[in-house]
């Protein structure tokens, strides 16, 4: 497990921050997307505040407001 934690830490430190921002971005979309769509109900009250906490964190806005 620590040599796929040293790969990612190696590959993002190869990418310039916004290009970090922008796969962040979509990847917050995708699982914001994905929780919108589903018929339960705790994932919005629960899960969607925690995201939009890590967008303001680390700065990663969201352009499409899906969540």
């Amino acid at each position: 497990m620590d040599i796929v934690k040293k790969i990612l830490e190696l590959v993002l430190s190869l990418l310039p921050e916004d290009k970090v921002k922008e796969l962040l971005d979509v990847t917050f979309d995708a699982w914001e997307k994905k929780i919108v769509d589903s018929p339960a109900q705790w994932d919005d009250a629960v899960i969607l505040p925690l995201i939009r906490k890590a967008r303001q964190m680390l700065n990663v806005p969201d352009d499409d407001n899906i969540g």
